[in-house]
């Protein structure tokens, strides 16, 4: 007679797998997918501002006064023109990454002799321009330019180099990467610094120089009738974003001058610019 206490054990059914079952996974999309995310991840991580950058002390103070001041030349081919340009473009980027919106950004009108000393007066945080040396040790530019432009000359025919002389704006990358290029070349060619764009003109038109070496942008917003652009540039020069030595936005800017090279923004805006 059987009861319950000599009743059979009953046994769960084994659930047999058909020999080469771990050739059928789709291993090789799996990895493949998981490969992919991970870069997909990493390349957020890195493209992103740091948290330790956007919730520095420096920077919740831009944050509390509301608006983020950007210096900018308002007179230049491509970068910034009739509140246009380059320039204009990157800087509401910023202020978008710092405040979420395009409307906290001022743009200050400035020139590279008058933008240090707004910034010491606190008229401007940043300054964003075709400025690219400085003497003052107060201040330093960010590490990643965020336009490389040729330096061209500009006269009223083009003649040979040798015997030329060639007015340049005083202590700027142009004359450094002029008498550079003389020295290298071992060149005759006469260097005649000016100190703005209105004295090298005069002396242009008036046949005192033969020549005037100048960043393309601000040649092509300059050019007369009768003026030609030599076909050969003299080489290139690199912008970069200037503000007090340390600032948090310079770090901001190399990491957002990255991701944008990088993810073809830049590229992006050169093009709708003309700058490309």
């Amino acid at each position: 007679m059987e009861t319950k206490f000599n009743q059979p054990v009953p046994h769960k059914k084994r659930i047999l797998l058909r020999p080469g079952w771990q050739e059928r996974l789709p291993i090789r999309p799996l990895l493949l997918a998981s490969a992919a995310f991970l870069v997909l991840t990493l390349f957020v991580l890195i493209n992103r501002p740091t948290s330790r950058v956007l919730h520095s002390a420096e920077m919740e103070m831009v944050k509390s006064t509301g608006v983020l001041r950007i210096g900018v030349d308002e007179d230049v081919y491509g970068l910034c023109k009739n509140g246009e340009g380059l320039e204009t473009d990157i800087g509401l980027m910023i202020g978008e990454t710092i405040f979420e919106s395009t409307d906290n950004v001022t743009f200050v009108p400035c020139t590279r002799y008058s933008a240090l000393w707004r910034m010491d007066d606190g008229y401007i945080d940043l300054a964003i321009m075709s400025m690219q040396s400085f003497s003052d040790s107060d201040y330093a530019r960010n590490a990643v330019p965020f336009y490389t432009d040729e330096c061209v000359l500009l006269g009223y025919r083009e003649l040979p180099l040798a015997g030329l002389t060639v007015a340049v704006l005083d202590g700027t990358p142009a004359e450094q990467l002029l008498r550079r290029v003389v020295k290298e070349r071992n060149l005759a060619l006469e260097i005649v610094p000016c100190a703005d764009y209105y004295t090298m003109f005069v002396k242009l038109r008036a046949g005192a120089v033969h020549a005037a070496c100048l960043p393309k942008t601000v040649a092509m917003d300059r050019l007369e009738r009768g003026m030609t652009l030599y076909g050969q540039p003299i080489g290139s020069i690199a912008y970069y974003a200037i503000a007090k030595k340390g600032s948090v936005l310079l770090e901001l800017c190399d990491e957002l001058f990255t991701a944008w090279v990088q993810d073809g923004t830049f590229a992006a805006w050169y093009e709708a610019r003309a700058l490309s």
